[in-house]
């Protein structure tokens, strides 16, 4: 008696999975028929933009409604131009650099000294002296001022040395203006005994030196001979 009520439990089972199976079956096909009949065959709807750049938005849109796609294209600018590389290169030409302009050459004035000696005691110009004088006439000539020194050693009494280096320099202006009279605006005179000493009194070499007259002016250097 058991065996036989498993069976018509089993077919019972069996028959149950089978009503399941064709009722899936059923509402699989019937569900896009349904849907379709819903929308009335009007196409779904799409993502849109519906701006450009930074403010873009977006919405949802059916077609024909949505805006139509573009195609993007750079702008073209006449100033950029190909370079063929095939073409061969012109050579670079060299810039031309503007003359640079001369500075003015300023005026160096540069100071000379002439020395002209005299004997013991006397202001007298020896032969020498008048020929050192004479050679350097064309310098003196170009000089703005000339000052005519006077001295002496110190041999002596220093109110005859003071009287002496004045006599020794008017002997020297009087043959510059003997030779050239348009020096005479130039000159100026200076005069002390017993000073100055360019060497040592104690030897004749030294006493020599001492006695003298200097020249000391000041020559242009685009005027110097």
């Amino acid at each position: 008696m058991k065996a036989p009520l498993l069976n018509y439990r089993s077919l019972g089972l069996i028959g149950c999975c089978a009503f399941l199976a064709a009722s899936c079956g059923l509402f699989h096909n019937t569900a896009p028929q349904d849907h379709r009949k819903s929308t009335g065959g009007v196409a779904p709807g799409q993502l849109a933009q519906l701006d450009f750049g930074r403010q873009a938005t977006f919405g949802h849109c059916v077609p024909p409604a949505c805006p139509a796609r573009t195609p993007k294209t750079l702008a073209t600018d006449s100033s950029v131009r190909t370079v063929d590389r095939a073409a061969p290169s012109s050579p670079a030409q060299p810039i031309l650099s503007e003359p640079a302009t001369p500075l003015p050459t300023p005026n160096i004035s540069t100071s000379r000294t002439i020395t002209v000696q005299f004997g013991l005691g006397s202001a007298k110009l020896s032969p020498a002296a008048r020929s050192s004088l004479n050679e350097a006439m064309t310098a003196l000539l170009s000089a703005r001022q000339i000052m005519i020194v006077g001295r002496t050693d110190n041999t002596g009494p220093l109110a005859f040395n003071e009287s002496l280096a004045l006599a020794r320099a008017l002997a020297v202006r009087d043959h510059l203006l003997s030779k050239h009279p348009r020096l005479t605006p130039t000159l100026s005179i200076k005069a002390r005994g017993a000073c100055c000493f360019i060497a040592a009194n104690d030897t004749l070499a030294g006493r020599t030196q001492n006695r003298r007259v200097e020249l000391v002016f000041d020559l242009r250097d685009t005027e110097r001979p």
